[in-house]
Protein backbone atom coordinates (compact mmCIF):
# COMPACT_ATOMS: atom_id res chain seq x y z
CA UNK A 1 0.00 0.00 0.00
CA UNK A 2 1.09 3.62 -1.21
CA UNK A 3 1.69 6.26 2.22
CA UNK A 4 -1.14 8.02 0.27
CA UNK A 5 -3.36 5.49 0.53
CA UNK A 6 -2.33 4.32 3.98
CA UNK A 7 -3.09 7.85 5.20
CA UNK A 8 -6.59 8.10 3.32
CA UNK A 9 -7.28 4.93 4.73
CA UNK A 10 -6.26 6.04 8.34
CA UNK A 11 -6.57 9.53 8.64
CA UNK A 12 -8.73 11.33 5.68
CA UNK A 13 -11.33 8.24 5.23
CA UNK A 14 -11.92 8.01 9.11
CA UNK A 15 -12.78 12.21 9.23
CA UNK A 16 -15.04 12.24 6.32
CA UNK A 17 -17.25 9.59 8.03
CA UNK A 18 -17.20 11.64 11.37
CA UNK A 19 -17.54 14.60 9.53
CA UNK A 20 -20.76 13.08 7.73
CA UNK A 21 -22.00 11.96 11.71
CA UNK A 22 -21.44 8.44 9.59
CA UNK A 23 -21.59 5.26 11.73
CA UNK A 24 -20.09 3.33 8.20
CA UNK A 25 -16.66 2.13 9.89
CA UNK A 26 -17.95 0.95 13.60
CA UNK A 27 -20.68 -1.05 11.59
CA UNK A 28 -17.64 -2.22 9.29
CA UNK A 29 -15.54 -3.56 12.11
CA UNK A 30 -18.88 -5.54 13.66
CA UNK A 31 -19.18 -7.04 10.00
CA UNK A 32 -15.40 -7.96 10.06
CA UNK A 33 -15.76 -9.54 13.20
CA UNK A 34 -19.80 -11.05 12.45
CA UNK A 35 -18.17 -12.82 9.52
CA UNK A 36 -16.37 -15.30 11.40
CA UNK A 37 -18.95 -16.42 14.00
CA UNK A 38 -20.24 -19.79 13.78
CA UNK A 39 -23.11 -21.16 11.87
CA UNK A 40 -24.93 -21.75 14.99
CA UNK A 41 -24.42 -18.05 16.30
CA UNK A 42 -25.13 -16.60 13.22
CA UNK A 43 -28.41 -18.39 13.14
CA UNK A 44 -29.49 -17.25 16.40
CA UNK A 45 -28.50 -13.79 15.68
CA UNK A 46 -30.34 -14.08 12.15
CA UNK A 47 -33.86 -15.29 13.94
CA UNK A 48 -33.59 -12.71 16.92
CA UNK A 49 -33.27 -10.40 13.99
CA UNK A 50 -36.03 -11.52 12.42
CA UNK A 51 -38.50 -11.74 15.03
CA UNK A 52 -37.50 -7.60 16.59
CA UNK A 53 -38.25 -6.81 12.61
CA UNK A 54 -41.58 -8.52 12.23
CA UNK A 55 -42.93 -7.35 15.46
CA UNK A 56 -41.92 -3.77 14.48
CA UNK A 57 -43.33 -4.28 11.07
CA UNK A 58 -46.43 -5.28 12.61
CA UNK A 59 -46.66 -1.95 14.82
CA UNK A 60 -46.06 0.11 12.18
CA UNK A 61 -46.24 -0.76 8.75
CA UNK A 62 -50.38 -1.26 7.86
CA UNK A 63 -49.39 -3.86 5.30
CA UNK A 64 -47.75 -6.41 7.33
CA UNK A 65 -49.92 -5.56 10.20
CA UNK A 66 -53.17 -6.82 7.40
CA UNK A 67 -50.91 -9.46 5.72
CA UNK A 68 -50.29 -11.18 9.57
CA UNK A 69 -53.91 -11.30 10.05
CA UNK A 70 -55.05 -12.71 7.08
CA UNK A 71 -52.54 -15.21 7.71
CA UNK A 72 -53.79 -15.33 10.96
CA UNK A 73 -50.79 -15.58 12.86
CA UNK A 74 -49.56 -12.63 15.27
CA UNK A 75 -45.30 -11.87 16.07
CA UNK A 76 -45.81 -14.11 19.49
CA UNK A 77 -46.60 -16.87 17.14
CA UNK A 78 -43.48 -16.92 16.05
CA UNK A 79 -41.03 -19.02 18.50
CA UNK A 80 -38.65 -21.23 16.45
CA UNK A 81 -37.05 -20.78 13.82
CA UNK A 82 -39.23 -23.28 11.76
CA UNK A 83 -42.30 -20.89 11.94
CA UNK A 84 -40.70 -18.23 9.36
CA UNK A 85 -42.59 -20.50 6.92
CA UNK A 86 -46.22 -19.07 8.37
CA UNK A 87 -45.08 -15.87 7.42
CA UNK A 88 -46.55 -14.52 3.70
CA UNK A 89 -43.73 -13.86 1.35
CA UNK A 90 -44.12 -10.47 -0.66
CA UNK A 91 -43.43 -9.77 -4.06
CA UNK A 92 -42.11 -7.18 -6.03
CA UNK A 93 -45.74 -6.59 -7.90
CA UNK A 94 -47.21 -5.96 -4.18
CA UNK A 95 -44.60 -3.73 -3.22
CA UNK A 96 -45.45 -1.48 -6.10
CA UNK A 97 -49.31 -1.78 -5.54
CA UNK A 98 -48.87 -1.10 -1.42
CA UNK A 99 -45.54 1.07 -1.07
CA UNK A 100 -46.84 3.56 1.07
CA UNK A 101 -48.32 0.92 3.25
CA UNK A 102 -45.12 -0.78 3.90
CA UNK A 103 -43.28 2.30 4.97
CA UNK A 104 -43.32 2.65 8.80
CA UNK A 105 -45.42 5.50 10.38
CA UNK A 106 -42.26 6.09 12.99
CA UNK A 107 -40.02 7.68 9.71
CA UNK A 108 -40.78 11.19 8.79
CA UNK A 109 -40.51 11.54 4.53
CA UNK A 110 -37.01 14.08 5.15
CA UNK A 111 -35.44 10.56 7.27
CA UNK A 112 -36.29 8.73 3.96
CA UNK A 113 -33.55 8.10 1.23
CA UNK A 114 -35.72 7.06 -2.29
CA UNK A 115 -33.92 4.54 -4.23
CA UNK A 116 -35.24 2.89 -7.24
CA UNK A 117 -34.23 -0.94 -8.91
CA UNK A 118 -32.23 -1.03 -11.83
CA UNK A 119 -35.08 -2.31 -14.42
CA UNK A 120 -33.69 -5.42 -15.24
CA UNK A 121 -36.56 -7.52 -14.56
CA UNK A 122 -38.09 -5.13 -16.90
CA UNK A 123 -39.92 -3.84 -14.07
CA UNK A 124 -38.56 -0.77 -11.84
CA UNK A 125 -39.38 -0.93 -8.36
CA UNK A 126 -39.42 2.30 -5.84
CA UNK A 127 -38.79 1.60 -2.32
CA UNK A 128 -36.81 3.36 0.41
CA UNK A 129 -34.72 3.14 3.82
CA UNK A 130 -32.82 5.51 6.38
CA UNK A 131 -29.64 6.49 6.81
CA UNK A 132 -28.53 4.20 9.57
CA UNK A 133 -29.23 1.37 6.35
CA UNK A 134 -27.39 3.21 3.93
CA UNK A 135 -24.22 3.18 6.07
CA UNK A 136 -24.57 -0.28 7.12
CA UNK A 137 -25.12 -1.37 2.97
CA UNK A 138 -22.06 0.55 2.23
CA UNK A 139 -20.16 -1.05 5.38
CA UNK A 140 -21.09 -4.43 4.07
CA UNK A 141 -20.18 -3.94 0.24
CA UNK A 142 -16.74 -2.30 1.55
CA UNK A 143 -16.55 -5.69 3.58
CA UNK A 144 -17.32 -7.78 0.41
CA UNK A 145 -14.73 -5.49 -1.77
CA UNK A 146 -12.12 -6.16 0.49
CA UNK A 147 -11.84 -9.97 -0.68
CA UNK A 148 -10.39 -9.24 -3.63
CA UNK A 149 -7.58 -8.05 -2.36
CA UNK A 150 -8.90 -4.35 -2.22
CA UNK A 151 -8.10 -1.37 0.71
CA UNK A 152 -9.76 1.08 1.65
CA UNK A 153 -7.84 3.90 0.15
CA UNK A 154 -6.78 2.65 -2.68
CA UNK A 155 -7.74 3.23 -6.43
CA UNK A 156 -10.53 1.80 -8.15
CA UNK A 157 -12.01 1.69 -11.36
CA UNK A 158 -15.39 1.04 -12.81
CA UNK A 159 -16.54 -0.02 -15.70
CA UNK A 160 -20.55 1.28 -15.34
CA UNK A 161 -23.33 2.81 -18.05
CA UNK A 162 -24.08 6.37 -16.47
CA UNK A 163 -23.04 8.63 -19.04
CA UNK A 164 -25.65 11.38 -17.89
CA UNK A 165 -23.80 11.10 -14.84
CA UNK A 166 -20.62 11.12 -15.79
CA UNK A 167 -20.94 14.33 -18.31
CA UNK A 168 -22.16 16.31 -16.06
CA UNK A 169 -20.26 19.22 -14.11
CA UNK A 170 -20.05 18.16 -10.68
CA UNK A 171 -18.97 20.99 -7.75
CA UNK A 172 -14.86 21.05 -6.46
CA UNK A 173 -16.59 19.55 -3.46
CA UNK A 174 -18.08 16.28 -5.53
CA UNK A 175 -14.34 15.61 -7.14
CA UNK A 176 -11.90 16.39 -4.08
CA UNK A 177 -14.47 13.37 -2.45
CA UNK A 178 -14.04 11.25 -5.35
CA UNK A 179 -10.58 11.88 -5.64
CA UNK A 180 -9.24 11.68 -2.25
CA UNK A 181 -11.85 9.65 -0.17
CA UNK A 182 -13.34 7.54 -2.53
CA UNK A 183 -10.06 7.14 -5.29
CA UNK A 184 -12.38 5.78 -8.15
CA UNK A 185 -12.00 6.48 -11.57
CA UNK A 186 -16.02 5.60 -13.57
CA UNK A 187 -15.63 4.77 -17.38
CA UNK A 188 -18.82 5.49 -19.40
CA UNK A 189 -19.76 1.46 -20.48
CA UNK A 190 -23.01 2.92 -21.83
CA UNK A 191 -21.87 1.95 -25.49
CA UNK A 192 -18.37 -0.24 -26.15
CA UNK A 193 -16.44 -0.24 -29.38
CA UNK A 194 -12.92 0.04 -30.30
CA UNK A 195 -12.46 4.00 -29.43
CA UNK A 196 -14.10 3.29 -26.38
CA UNK A 197 -12.40 0.62 -25.57
CA UNK A 198 -8.74 1.92 -26.64
CA UNK A 199 -9.30 4.93 -23.98
CA UNK A 200 -10.72 2.69 -21.05
CA UNK A 201 -7.07 0.78 -22.06
CA UNK A 202 -4.99 3.86 -21.77
CA UNK A 203 -7.17 5.32 -18.55
CA UNK A 204 -6.42 1.86 -16.83
CA UNK A 205 -2.49 1.79 -17.50
CA UNK A 206 -2.20 5.27 -16.15
CA UNK A 207 -4.63 5.48 -13.44
CA UNK A 208 -3.37 1.54 -11.95
CA UNK A 209 -6.21 0.60 -10.10
CA UNK A 210 -5.70 -2.38 -7.56
CA UNK A 211 -9.40 -3.21 -7.79
CA UNK A 212 -11.25 -3.28 -11.21
CA UNK A 213 -15.79 -3.87 -10.70
CA UNK A 214 -18.01 -3.69 -13.84
CA UNK A 215 -20.56 -5.22 -15.39
CA UNK A 216 -19.92 -9.06 -16.42
CA UNK A 217 -20.07 -9.15 -20.19
CA UNK A 218 -18.99 -5.52 -20.07
CA UNK A 219 -15.82 -7.04 -18.61
CA UNK A 220 -15.94 -9.78 -20.74
CA UNK A 221 -15.94 -7.77 -24.02
CA UNK A 222 -13.25 -5.91 -22.98
CA UNK A 223 -10.85 -7.97 -21.73
CA UNK A 224 -11.16 -10.21 -25.56
CA UNK A 225 -10.33 -6.59 -26.76
CA UNK A 226 -7.10 -6.12 -24.65
CA UNK A 227 -6.10 -9.92 -25.27
CA UNK A 228 -6.67 -9.34 -29.03
CA UNK A 229 -4.67 -6.43 -29.16
CA UNK A 230 -1.84 -7.59 -26.97
CA UNK A 231 -2.77 -4.57 -24.16
CA UNK A 232 0.29 -4.84 -21.44
CA UNK A 233 -0.19 -2.75 -17.88
CA UNK A 234 -3.29 -3.50 -16.58
CA UNK A 235 -2.93 -5.07 -13.52
CA UNK A 236 -5.31 -4.97 -10.44
CA UNK A 237 -5.23 -7.25 -7.55
CA UNK A 238 -8.47 -8.36 -8.08
CA UNK A 239 -11.36 -8.22 -10.44
CA UNK A 240 -15.31 -7.86 -8.97
CA UNK A 241 -18.06 -8.93 -11.81
CA UNK A 242 -21.59 -7.95 -11.19
CA UNK A 243 -25.05 -7.16 -12.13
CA UNK A 244 -25.29 -10.06 -14.74
CA UNK A 245 -24.41 -13.91 -15.09
CA UNK A 246 -20.87 -14.71 -15.01
CA UNK A 247 -20.11 -17.77 -17.31
CA UNK A 248 -17.34 -19.91 -17.01
CA UNK A 249 -15.69 -19.17 -20.00
CA UNK A 250 -15.93 -15.37 -19.41
CA UNK A 251 -14.42 -15.95 -16.33
CA UNK A 252 -10.95 -18.17 -17.86
CA UNK A 253 -11.22 -15.12 -19.91
CA UNK A 254 -11.06 -12.27 -17.58
CA UNK A 255 -8.56 -13.80 -15.68
CA UNK A 256 -6.57 -14.83 -18.02
CA UNK A 257 -6.52 -11.62 -19.63
CA UNK A 258 -5.24 -9.43 -16.40
CA UNK A 259 -3.94 -12.11 -14.51
CA UNK A 260 -6.04 -11.74 -11.32
CA UNK A 261 -8.45 -13.60 -9.78
CA UNK A 262 -12.02 -12.34 -10.37
CA UNK A 263 -14.63 -12.43 -7.87
CA UNK A 264 -18.28 -12.84 -8.70
CA UNK A 265 -20.92 -11.29 -6.67
CA UNK A 266 -25.05 -11.24 -6.86
CA UNK A 267 -26.69 -7.85 -5.66
CA UNK A 268 -29.55 -6.60 -6.27
CA UNK A 269 -30.61 -2.42 -5.62
CA UNK A 270 -32.60 -3.57 -2.88
CA UNK A 271 -30.73 -5.24 -0.32
CA UNK A 272 -26.75 -3.98 -2.33
CA UNK A 273 -24.11 -6.72 -1.77
CA UNK A 274 -26.69 -10.42 -1.33
CA UNK A 275 -23.55 -12.55 -1.81
CA UNK A 276 -19.88 -12.62 -2.87
CA UNK A 277 -17.08 -15.12 -3.62
CA UNK A 278 -14.13 -15.03 -1.18
CA UNK A 279 -10.60 -16.47 -1.94
CA UNK A 280 -11.40 -19.84 -2.30
CA UNK A 281 -14.10 -19.13 -4.94
CA UNK A 282 -16.06 -22.33 -3.54
CA UNK A 283 -19.58 -20.09 -3.99
CA UNK A 284 -20.85 -17.15 -2.73
CA UNK A 285 -20.69 -16.04 1.17
CA UNK A 286 -24.29 -14.93 1.60
CA UNK A 287 -24.75 -10.98 3.62
CA UNK A 288 -25.68 -13.08 6.40
CA UNK A 289 -25.45 -11.11 9.40
CA UNK A 290 -27.55 -8.25 7.20
CA UNK A 291 -29.98 -10.42 5.32
CA UNK A 292 -31.80 -13.33 5.72
CA UNK A 293 -31.99 -15.67 2.69
CA UNK A 294 -33.91 -18.59 1.80
CA UNK A 295 -34.21 -20.76 -0.61
CA UNK A 296 -37.81 -22.44 -1.47
CA UNK A 297 -39.33 -25.24 -3.64
CA UNK A 298 -43.06 -26.31 -3.20
CA UNK A 299 -42.03 -28.50 -0.20
CA UNK A 300 -40.61 -26.00 1.59
CA UNK A 301 -36.91 -24.78 2.72
CA UNK A 302 -34.26 -26.25 0.31
CA UNK A 303 -30.43 -27.36 1.16
CA UNK A 304 -27.89 -28.37 -1.58
CA UNK A 305 -30.78 -28.55 -4.50
CA UNK A 306 -32.05 -25.43 -6.41
CA UNK A 307 -35.20 -23.25 -4.73
CA UNK A 308 -36.42 -19.20 -5.40
CA UNK A 309 -34.81 -17.68 -3.25
CA UNK A 310 -36.65 -15.10 -0.86
CA UNK A 311 -34.77 -12.82 1.20
CA UNK A 312 -35.38 -10.27 4.18
CA UNK A 313 -33.42 -7.31 4.96
CA UNK A 314 -32.95 -7.83 8.72
CA UNK A 315 -31.77 -4.25 8.64
CA UNK A 316 -34.22 -1.64 6.82
CA UNK A 317 -36.48 -0.69 9.62
CA UNK A 318 -37.97 2.42 7.71
CA UNK A 319 -39.44 -0.12 4.64
CA UNK A 320 -39.22 -3.79 6.14
CA UNK A 321 -38.88 -6.21 2.91
CA UNK A 322 -39.70 -9.35 4.46
CA UNK A 323 -39.56 -12.48 2.38
CA UNK A 324 -39.06 -10.69 -0.64
CA UNK A 325 -39.24 -13.16 -3.79
CA UNK A 326 -36.45 -12.03 -5.63
CA UNK A 327 -37.27 -14.41 -8.50
CA UNK A 328 -33.93 -15.96 -8.71
CA UNK A 329 -33.29 -19.70 -8.66
CA UNK A 330 -29.99 -20.82 -6.30
CA UNK A 331 -29.09 -23.64 -3.88
CA UNK A 332 -27.66 -22.10 -0.02
CA UNK A 333 -24.97 -25.27 0.39
CA UNK A 334 -24.38 -27.12 3.80
CA UNK A 335 -20.42 -27.52 3.43
CA UNK A 336 -18.96 -24.28 5.17
CA UNK A 337 -15.71 -22.61 3.20
CA UNK A 338 -11.99 -23.02 3.94
CA UNK A 339 -11.52 -19.60 4.49
CA UNK A 340 -13.42 -19.70 7.58
CA UNK A 341 -16.52 -17.82 7.41
CA UNK A 342 -19.14 -18.58 8.89
CA UNK A 343 -21.55 -17.06 6.39
CA UNK A 344 -23.38 -19.44 4.28
CA UNK A 345 -22.38 -20.62 0.83
CA UNK A 346 -24.95 -19.45 -2.03
CA UNK A 347 -24.93 -20.67 -5.49
CA UNK A 348 -27.20 -18.77 -8.22
CA UNK A 349 -28.94 -20.89 -10.90
CA UNK A 350 -30.99 -18.69 -12.27
CA UNK A 351 -30.07 -14.57 -12.29
CA UNK A 352 -30.55 -11.63 -14.60
CA UNK A 353 -29.06 -12.49 -18.30
CA UNK A 354 -28.57 -9.23 -20.80
CA UNK A 355 -27.30 -9.77 -23.97
CA UNK A 356 -25.38 -6.58 -26.05
CA UNK A 357 -27.53 -4.60 -28.43
CA UNK A 358 -26.04 -3.33 -31.61
CA UNK A 359 -26.34 0.24 -31.88
CA UNK A 360 -26.68 1.90 -35.17
CA UNK A 361 -23.12 3.37 -35.69
CA UNK A 362 -21.90 -0.66 -34.30
CA UNK A 363 -21.36 0.18 -30.68
CA UNK A 364 -22.11 -2.94 -28.15
CA UNK A 365 -24.72 -1.39 -25.49
CA UNK A 366 -25.56 -3.53 -22.35
CA UNK A 367 -28.85 -4.36 -21.35
CA UNK A 368 -28.26 -3.65 -17.66
CA UNK A 369 -27.44 -0.44 -19.05
CA UNK A 370 -30.51 0.17 -20.99
CA UNK A 371 -32.71 -1.50 -17.60
CA UNK A 372 -30.80 1.02 -15.74
CA UNK A 373 -31.13 4.30 -17.55
CA UNK A 374 -33.93 3.78 -19.82
CA UNK A 375 -37.10 1.91 -18.12
CA UNK A 376 -36.19 3.02 -14.74
CA UNK A 377 -36.26 6.88 -15.82
CA UNK A 378 -39.80 6.44 -17.16
CA UNK A 379 -43.00 6.39 -15.40
CA UNK A 380 -45.79 3.84 -16.87
CA UNK A 381 -43.88 0.94 -17.92
CA UNK A 382 -44.58 -2.07 -16.13
CA UNK A 383 -42.53 -4.46 -18.04
CA UNK A 384 -39.97 -4.06 -21.07
CA UNK A 385 -37.37 -6.33 -23.30
CA UNK A 386 -35.67 -5.23 -26.28
CA UNK A 387 -35.49 -8.06 -28.68
CA UNK A 388 -32.83 -7.10 -31.69
CA UNK A 389 -33.38 -9.41 -35.22
CA UNK A 390 -31.71 -7.13 -37.53
CA UNK A 391 -28.64 -3.95 -36.99
CA UNK A 392 -31.19 -1.03 -37.71
CA UNK A 393 -34.72 -2.02 -36.13
CA UNK A 394 -34.95 -3.40 -32.66
CA UNK A 395 -38.87 -5.07 -31.42
CA UNK A 396 -39.74 -3.15 -27.53
CA UNK A 397 -42.23 -6.24 -26.16
CA UNK A 398 -44.12 -3.34 -23.57
CA UNK A 399 -46.36 -4.11 -20.44
CA UNK A 400 -48.10 -0.92 -19.50
CA UNK A 401 -48.44 0.33 -16.10
CA UNK A 402 -50.65 2.41 -13.93
CA UNK A 403 -48.83 5.75 -14.93
CA UNK A 404 -48.93 4.88 -18.69
CA UNK A 405 -49.79 7.84 -20.84
CA UNK A 406 -50.39 7.20 -24.94
CA UNK A 407 -49.46 11.09 -25.48
CA UNK A 408 -45.67 10.82 -23.47
CA UNK A 409 -44.50 7.88 -22.10
CA UNK A 410 -43.55 6.14 -25.65
CA UNK A 411 -42.57 9.24 -27.27
CA UNK A 412 -39.74 9.45 -23.97
CA UNK A 413 -39.00 5.73 -24.83
CA UNK A 414 -38.27 6.10 -27.68
CA UNK A 415 -36.18 8.99 -27.04
CA UNK A 416 -34.04 7.80 -24.59
CA UNK A 417 -33.91 4.45 -26.38
CA UNK A 418 -32.72 6.17 -29.11
CA UNK A 419 -29.69 8.03 -26.95
CA UNK A 420 -27.77 4.64 -26.85
CA UNK A 421 -28.97 2.95 -30.10
CA UNK A 422 -28.51 5.37 -32.30
CA UNK A 423 -31.04 7.94 -33.65
CA UNK A 424 -31.77 6.41 -36.86
CA UNK A 425 -32.63 2.93 -34.70
CA UNK A 426 -36.48 2.25 -36.08
CA UNK A 427 -38.55 0.57 -33.16
CA UNK A 428 -41.31 -1.56 -33.65
CA UNK A 429 -43.86 -1.70 -30.37
CA UNK A 430 -45.62 -4.93 -29.26
CA UNK A 431 -48.23 -4.29 -26.05
CA UNK A 432 -48.10 -7.04 -24.22
CA UNK A 433 -49.88 -8.67 -20.97
CA UNK A 434 -47.02 -10.10 -19.46
CA UNK A 435 -43.51 -10.60 -20.73
CA UNK A 436 -42.54 -14.03 -19.11
CA UNK A 437 -39.58 -15.50 -17.83
CA UNK A 438 -37.91 -18.44 -19.73
CA UNK A 439 -37.92 -22.32 -18.60
CA UNK A 440 -34.60 -21.47 -17.28
CA UNK A 441 -36.06 -19.39 -15.00
CA UNK A 442 -34.06 -16.22 -16.04
CA UNK A 443 -35.82 -13.07 -17.51
CA UNK A 444 -33.92 -11.88 -20.76
CA UNK A 445 -34.42 -7.71 -20.23
CA UNK A 446 -32.48 -7.46 -23.76
CA UNK A 447 -32.22 -10.17 -26.55
CA UNK A 448 -30.12 -10.11 -29.51
CA UNK A 449 -30.24 -12.69 -32.83
CA UNK A 450 -27.56 -10.94 -34.43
Amino acid sequence: MSPLAFAIRHVVFPAWARKNDSALLPYLAEMERAQYWSPEKLAAYQWAAFKKLIAHAVETCPYYGESLRRAGITPADLRTPQDIRHVPTITKQEIQSHRDQLISNRYAPQDLIDDMTGGSTGSPMRFCYDRDRRDTRMAATLRHDRWSGWEIGERRAILWGAPQDLKQQRPLKARLRERLVNRRMILDASALDEASMAHFARQLKRYRPTMLLGYANTLALFARYVEAQNIRGIEPKGIISSAEVLTEENRQLIERTFGCRIFNRYGCREFAVIASECSQHDGMHVNADNLLVETLSGEGPTRDEDGEIVITDLRNFAMPMIRYRIKDVGRLKSDGCRCGRGLPLLEVSGGRVTDFLTATNGAKVSGVVLATYVITRIPGIEQMQFVQSQRSAVTLNLVKGPQWSDGSTLGSLLTKAREFLGPDMRFEVSFRDRIHQEQSGKYRFAVSHL
